[in-house]
This record gives C-alpha cells, sequence and structure tokens, in this order.
C-alpha cells in the first residue's frame, strides 16, 4: 500500500494530522463494522480491514521514532501473522487468543463502546490504545474462568474469582508484552559507561500509608522486597519506604516483571520537585529511576508463564467444584 492510497481510503487530504486521522479512522470503522450497533451503516467502498491496513500504515509513516520503529520491524518480522487485518507481533506460545478492540464514536467524536475488529495472539504495541489493551486481557481472563464454571456446573462463582482473576491477567498481560524491546522504546536511553549493559531513565513514584517520616528530597532508595508483584522499597537505614509505582500503566506491566525476572538492575532517587500530599491521605513522591538491562536479557516472555496459568486455572477449578458439591449438599 501507498501513502497516496491510504488517504484515499480513509478519504483525507496527503499530509492530514495524526489526529485528523484517528477521528476519521474511528468514524469509518464504526461505519462499517458490524459490532458496532448501529442500525444504519453508511456505505463505504472499503472493507473494515482496508480501513484498518490504511491507518496502521499511515500512524507508521507518521511516527515520530522511526529508528525505534525500524528496529521493532526487524526483529519481529519473522514473527508477523499473513492476511491478518492487525498489524502487530505474535506470541505463538500465549496461552489463549485475545481480541484487539477499537473506540467506536458518534459523528461528534463521543465515545459509543468498543468493538472487536481482530483475534489472534497480538503482542501490545503503541498503536494499540492501552486501557481496551488491558480490557481485552480481562475478557480473555474472564472466559477462561467461565469455560471452568461451565465445565463444572457451577451455578455460583467461587469467592476467590476476583484474586484468581487479578493473577490470571497479570500472567496473561506479561504473555502479550515484550518488557525489554518496549523499555527501549518508552524509556529514555542513557549512555552505558564502562559496564556492560544498556541504561534507561524513567520517572517513577513512591506510593506509602506510612507519612511519619518519609525519605528526604535526594536520598536514594533500594529495593526490599516483591510482594504480590509489586516492587517495596526501603531507606538506607533499612526501613521500609513504601512501593514503586508508575502514573503510566504501561511501565508497571513493564518493569515489574523484568524485576521478577531478574533481569535489570536499578538506582532510585527522590527527586526535589514533589507533588502535594493531603494530610491522612496515601503518600505520593516523585522518583528518577535507572534501570540498567542486562546484555543478556532474554527479550522474550518467559517459558513458565504457560504453567503459571495452567496451575492458577487448577487452583480454580478446585474452588468451583468445591463451591458445586456444598450447593448440592
Amino acid at each position: 500500500m501507498t501513502e497516496k492510497e491510504a488517504y484515499q481510503i480513509l478519504g483525507l487530504p496527503p499530509g492530514s494530522k495524526a489526529e485528523e486521522i484517528k477521528k476519521k479512522y474511528r468514524k469509518l470503522m464504526m461505519q462499517v463494522h458490524p459490532d458496532t450497533g448501529i442500525r444504519e451503516p453508511q456505505s463505504s467502498a472499503y472493507h473494515a480491514h482496508e480501513i484498518n491496513e490504511a491507518y496502521s500504515f499511515l500512524k507508521k509513516r507518521s511516527g515520530a521514532n522511526r529508528k525505534n520503529e525500524s528496529q521493532s520491524k526487524r526483529n519481529s518480522s519473522s514473527m508477523r501473522p499473513q492476511n491478518t487485518r492487525w498489524n502487530a507481533p505474535v506470541n505463538k506460545n500465549a496461552y489463549r487468543e485475545r481480541e484487539i478492540l477499537q473506540y467506536a464514536e458518534d459523528a461528534e467524536g463521543s465515545i459509543l463502546g468498543s468493538f472487536c475488529i481482530d483475534r489472534g495472539k497480538y503482542l501490545w504495541t503503541v498503536e494499540e490504545d492501552f486501557p481496551l489493551f488491558l480490557l481485552s486481557i480481562y475478557r480473555c481472563s474472564g472466559q477462561l474462568l467461565d469455560e471452568i464454571d461451565e465445565a463444572l456446573s457451577c451455578r455460583e462463582p467461587p469467592a476467590v474469582r476476583h484474586d484468581i482473576q487479578t493473577e490470571l491477567v497479570y500472567f496473561l498481560t506479561q504473555q502479550f508484552i515484550a518488557g525489554t524491546d518496549l523499555l527501549k522504546e518508552l524509556a529514555k536511553e542513557e549512555k552505558s559507561g564502562r559496564d556492560k549493559g544498556r541504561i534507561f531513565y524513567l520517572s517513577a513514584m513512591l506510593e506509602s500509608s506510612d507519612i511519619t517520616a518519609p525519605p528526604e528530597p535526594g536520598e536514594f532508595l533500594y529495593p526490599f522486597r516483591l510482594r504480590k508483584h509489586r516492587l517495596y522499597l526501603k531507606k538506607k537505614d533499612g526501613r521500609e519506604a513504601g512501593y514503586l509505582s508508575f502514573s503510566d500503566d504501561r511501565l508497571y506491566y513493564i518493569v515489574i516483571p523484568l524485576f521478577e525476572q531478574k533481569a535489570i538492575q536499578v538506582k532510585i532517587q527522590v527527586s526535589e520537585k514533589q507533588p502535594c500530599n493531603r494530610p491522612g491521605y496515601v503518600r505520593y513522591q516523585n522518583l528518577h529511576l535507572w534501570l540498567r538491562l542486562s546484555e543478556t536479557a532474554a527479550a522474550h516472555m518467559p517459558e513458565n508463564l504457560n504453567l503459571q496459568i495452567e496451575l492458577l486455572l487448577q487452583r480454580y477449578a478446585e474452588f468451583s467444584a468445591s463451591t458445586t458439591r456444598h450447593f448440592f449438599l
């Protein structure tokens, strides 16, 4: 597809701004896709997959980081499926396929909801809206648990369903996020110095409900422990300071798994600029976070994720079976 053809499919003049392209794309997809719920869709000379291909083409053309995009394309070209509507790398070893969702909007640009444009084992890329990506993972996890309940004729889901699903979402998310590749794309790379490995800088936060003795600006913090997929930090005197958090949700699903895989080293310093915190509430402090990514760090997902998912589903099946037995007693 050429740039001229892409603009023609979307009905836009060449050189249109990214926001205009995005708005027109959503409008066209709402008109042509059968899942939008519109009673009288407007006619279009092009199919949904053609519109999606044109949008993806123009998004890539207008990308600011051509270097990273080119490198990502070289690394993942062998992973791309053929004859698909969504253009993204895949993890063929993922436990289950997921939906690719897009927003549906009315003529004024108000969001009506979302609809599925494709399904597969696609990795998340910055071209995909991240809240919709998380929604697709949540739906996928719910379907897995629903299948177990249906197979066991469970009339009411067990009380542990929420906790199991939360853990399941975390594992499934890891299967669709290439952490090391995205870290290079979302963080700022700095010079490595003499030590081997690439160093990246990003902004982070310290979240803590203990406001009696917060760390001072400029103070260094250190990893303390990992618990329930949270990295807790400590001060130099050994006292726990809180846990690492991010204003950008994407970074949580990238950085924390890399800690769990022991693929990075870290340096953390409390920022001089701090937000205003209301008395009696959870305290947030801005942090400077430097990550050293090992040269030998694996660029692929951990091999044991499918096993962890399987064990989690087995646990849920045991709870569901127990609930069913108690119901009939």
